[in-house]
């Protein structure tokens, strides 16, 4: 779950998780080690490569271990078991019991009150993290992760940053893929059963995703670019769409809080607090506009129109993959974005023309040639050496 400070439960969350972490570790010498081995998945959601591990093992007639799914968010975890997933509430009574006998957790953001374990227990920590960033970080960031056994990375780019930068040992990173992408390039799944999941038309309408990235550190800065105001904005990307017979997809971060709904026009809001299936989401649209998101990282692997917003970037600690790994078009005003938007949704081709060569450096940057659709059998192959 997404910890919000301003709000008393989740702290009563935080310190009835703490509390069962306390007991679990005390429990754990006297547990009998079981043949079939728990791995928990811990994250805000379970979605992205936490999710792509998941379906993998769950899937597989060999897998070396049981998987389940652990959260602090009672809510979600009821959702988790009414959709017949493998989930356990961390401030349950079978929190204490899953962490007295875990074997391996995973994570994609980080601990909470499970951030002193990968230095005082035996439990195995692995690391696959939420998205290629544009964001910057350093080694303050990663105080938790420089702490586990081994941390899973989606290129050599990637890795060389966690060693250099983050503060990782080079040992504990290792070159997998992401496991997130794989649904991206077999691109095997039922267009129609998706679009219906999310409320869309069905084809052949195409879909435009604006997905803009949040604003760290806060300030109040709006998420609709060039100063001009989310009205005048989206008048002018509903018109382009109308003029196409396109819907436009507005997709908000976890950390960005816009109203419940869609304005008028041909909008769908698909904010990712109430749809957190990114794949699916981008695997039904047609074109991506988004500024600093990593979001592009994910779509860029699906060869489709990407515009990129021409604005100054949010990050306090500048950049990991820099300004010029935005791999598509750049608009630097509202004029130059709807007139983008007008061209690749009138000739989709030409946005190869545009773009493939800086497409193709971004995406050996960022992946290497591990977005091939079998990142999550890595994963599964390095968790076995870990078992």
């Amino acid at each position: 779950m997404k910890i919000d400070k301003r709000n008393p439960a989740h702290w009563c969350y935080l310190a009835r998780f703490g509390l069962n972490v306390l007991l679990a570790l005390c429990l754990r010498p006297f547990g009998r080690r079981s043949s079939r081995p728990l791995v928990l998945l811990y994250g805000h959601k379970l979605t992205g490569n936490l999710k792509a591990l998941y379906d993998a093992l769950r899937a597989a007639h060999d897998a070396p271990c049981e998987v389940r799914f652990l959260t602090m968010d009672p809510a979600y975890h009821r959702d988790l078991v009414a959709a017949g997933e493998a989930a356990v509430l961390a401030i349950g009574v079978a929190g204490i019991g899953a962490l007295a006998r875990v074997r391996v957790i995973v994570s994609d953001h980080g601990l909470h009150a499970m951030s002193w374990l990968p230095r005082l227990s035996d439990i195995r920590f692995v690391d696959v993290w939420h998205g290629v960033p544009y964001k910057g970080w350093d080694a303050d960031d990663f105080r938790v992760q420089q702490g586990f056994d081994e941390i899973w990375v989606s290129s050599a780019l990637m890795r060389r940053f966690y060693v250099e930068r983050f503060g990782c040992r080079p040992a504990q990173v290792h070159v997998t893929g992401y496991g997130r992408t794989d649904r991206l390039v077999r691109q095997d799944e039922d267009q129609g059963s998706l679009r219906r999941a999310l409320g869309v038309p069905p084809a052949p309408t195409r879909l435009v995703l604006f997905a803009p990235t949040w604003h760290h550190g806060g300030g109040g800065q709006s998420v609709f670019p060039f100063g001009v105001g989310a009205a005048k904005f989206l008048d002018a990307l509903g018109a382009v769409c109308r003029e196409h017979d396109a819907q436009c997809l507005l997709r908000t971060h976890l950390n960005t809080r816009l109203p419940a709904g869609a304005p008028a026009g041909p909008y769908q809001f698909v904010p990712q607090d109430r749809y957190p299936d990114t794949e699916g989401v981008l695997l039904v649209s047609d074109i991506l506009i988004c500024d600093w998101s990593s979001i592009a990282f994910d779509f860029l692997v699906l060869d489709r129109p990407t515009i990129f917003l021409d604005v100054p970037a949010p990050f306090p600690k500048g950049f990991t993959l820099g300004p010029e790994y935005r791999f598509g078009a750049l608009a630097g005003s509202l004029d130059a974005l709807c007139t983008l938007l007008d061209r690749y949704l009138a000739d989709p081709a030409s946005y190869q023309r545009d773009c493939a060569e800086q497409a193709t450096a971004a995406r050996a940057a960022a992946y290497d040639d591990c977005a091939d659709g079998h990142a999550a059998e890595r994963y599964i192959e390095r968790l076995r050496g870990l078992l």
